[in-house]
């Protein structure tokens, strides 16, 4: 469940999945500030709430904690990123990219949480 596969099956389309959504649509219309945005600001901050919540949904399974239902942990997840994220955008002044950063990497902790469930041993 949290074998080296399954971390690069997490991680992939958590980079990839943003980078393409939003960098398709840029390059066609011209838009230049958001084809560097999705590989930058829009794809990134999906793949680290990823690599995040993976590492620490694999601690608590191998620690038999905060073992609820799937809903519950997504929900929490996508808190304590939106919180990381909060925290990170305050500290390096990235405010202008809060529409960016915020809402991926809650994508990225969604899907993780959805994906990777934890069960009791």
């Amino acid at each position: 469940m949290f074998s080296k596969e399954a971390f690069l099956k997490s991680a992939f389309p958590a980079y990839f999945f943003p980078l393409i959504m939003s960098g398709g649509p840029a390059y066609f219309l011209n838009k230049p500030e958001l084809l560097k945005a999705s590989y930058s600001t829009i794809a990134l901050p999906s793949l680290i709430a990823t690599v995040i919540c993976f590492f620490l949904l694999k601690y608590l399974k191998e620690k038999q904690l905060f073992l609820f239902h799937r809903i519950l942990i997504t929900l929490l997840l996508i808190v304590s990123i939106g919180i990381l994220s909060l925290l990170i955008i305050q500290i390096f002044a990235l405010w202008t990219y809060l529409l960016d950063i915020l809402p991926s990497a809650a994508l990225g902790a969604g899907i993780i949480g959805m994906t990777k469930p934890l069960k009791k041993n």
